[in-house]
């Protein structure tokens, strides 16, 4: 008896190990250099009017090598490998792409290293350094997370310590237009502009050797600093979208006349008598261009350049949403730091029911006060929760009564520990627990997102100094 459990335990370790991908795998021909290169550029470069040249003397570099960009963008991996096309790149992407039915296996085959957001993750770690043990190319956009405002992202010193630990070159690459071609917070897709990028610089592998980790962390936070704003500020272009500002409401939540929370909507500039007269041109008859504040009134155009202007003369409002949102992080800095504050929302719980699919498993309430957030609420177990495919539920498990069927629980989340935290703007939070892993929270109010993060984020702040 004790024997067969035994056999039957090897053999279920051996199918798990056949079944378990290889992260940092050389890339696949047929997926990276005639799937991705061959057929997946060429449609962007149509769609995105993606204007890449490869840059031959950065490609035919000896490794190992670190491309090391920005991240303003979902594309930014095909930007880059566009920019030395024939050389395959390890990129490392965000866990959840992986947990995608057809994509996920597509991009692991094609070299693809998962990491999970804002955590330590050591599978991330050996595979990067297997990739460069190997004198290959690794593809990193080490802010994390995509642009808020397009603006650069502060990053730890992680990626600094593993280019002095491997020896390896670093190639600095900076792309233009890919922030507002398709923005974070856009609710409505892609827009059509223009993208250029270029490599702006390179450390070669004989002063990594030079260097310490901090010398080099100071380099890569340096050559990466960019304002997206800054640049159309010189290379003005039009963005041609159904809806330019649709989903802006989410981080300019703020209105700077009245300073009211959470009360900018989206309104159209087609029909608006403000718009009637005056040099508006086209941005006069666009749709979802415009945001409104629902408590005075305050009126502003997002115009086709992806600037805002204030509708009348008595309207108020920054110039890019960069200014804009560094404004409210005072705000919301100043409303942190007072005695007692406390931040509540009503919210809906979700967790992984599998490899990809989330099931609702509670309601309650998440605070935030005194450093730490708080879920009170129920919680059932995610095969008794309501099972949501591609963001609906399931119809036959909409008469389940997760309330009855959950237990009370508090789950606490300490701030100070807290790298970041994961967001789609107007949709959810994750927040991570070691034993239990990531929790989704929906709030009642999508749009308290923004608000919820900044805090966190200025208690983080004020905690660290």
């Amino acid at each position: 008896m004790g024997e067969h459990k035994a056999s039957q335990t090897e053999k279920d370790r051996k199918k798990k190990a056949v079944k378990e991908p290889e992260y940092g795998c050389v890339p696949s021909r047929f997926w990276y250099n005639f799937f991705g290169t061959g057929i997946a550029l060429p449609i962007l470069r149509r769609y995105f009017r993606l204007d890449v040249k490869t840059d031959k003397k950065i490609r035919d570099l000896p490794g190992p090598l670190v491309f090391v960009g920005n991240h303003p963008s979902f594309i930014d991996p095909v930007i880059m490998a566009a920019t030395v096309k024939g050389r395959p790149i390890n990129f490392v992407a965000g866990e959840f792409l992986f947990r995608r039915k057809i994509f996920g296996p597509v991009i692991t085959k094609g070299g693809c290293i998962p990491k999970a957001q804002f955590r330590n993750d050591l599978r991330t770690v050996r595979a990067m350094i297997k990739v460069l043990s190997r004198g290959g190319t690794l593809g990193i956009f080490p802010e994390g997370t995509r642009f808020t405002d397009g603006h650069s992202i502060p990053f730890e010193s992680g990626l600094a310590s593993l280019v002095k630990k491997t020896g390896a070159g670093v190639v600095i690459f900076r792309s233009h237009g890919a922030y507002m071609t398709w923005p974070r917070w856009s609710q409505s897709s892609f827009r059509k502009g223009r993208i250029t990028a270029e490599f702006t610089d390179v450390l070669p592998r004989e002063k990594v050797e030079t260097m310490t980790v901090d010398e080099i962390h100071d380099y890569l936070r340096s050559a990466l600093d960019y304002n997206e704003y800054e640049y159309f500020s010189s290379h003005p272009q039009e963005f041609r979208s159904k809806g330019v500002a649709s989903g802006v409401q989410n981080i300019a939540n703020i209105c700077p006349r009245c300073e009211a929370l959470n009360t900018t909507k989206i309104a159209d500039a087609k029909g608006d008598p403000a718009f009637a007269s005056g040099s508006w041109g086209k941005d006069a008859k666009r749709k979802k261009n415009v945001l409104i504040c629902s408590a005075c009134g305050n009126k502003v155009l997002m115009n086709s350049r992806g600037f805002f202007e204030p509708a009348g003369k008595d309207d108020k409002c920054f110039p890019d949403l960069h200014e804009w949102a560094s404004w409210e992080k005072t705000v919301y800095g100043k409303m942190a730091a007072e005695p007692g504050f406390t931040l509540t929302e009503k919210v809906s719980l979700f967790k992984l029911c599998d490899e990809r699919n989330h099931a609702k498993v509670g309601e309650g309430v998440l605070t935030v006060k005194d450093g730490v957030i708080t879920y009170e609420g129920t919680e059932c177990a995610p095969e008794d929760g309501i099972i949501y495919k591609k963001g609906k539920p399931l119809s036959k498990h909409l008469g389940r009564d997760i309330i009855e069927s959950g237990k009370k629980v508090t789950k606490t989340y300490p701030i100070s520990g807290m790298r970041g935290m994961l967001i789609d703007y107007g949709k959810f939070v994750e927040l991570f627990e070691p034993k239990e892993g990531a929790y989704r929270y929906v709030p009642e109010n999508l749009q308290r997102l923004y608000e919820i993060q900044s805090i966190v984020m200025a208690m983080k702040d004020q905690m660290d100094s």
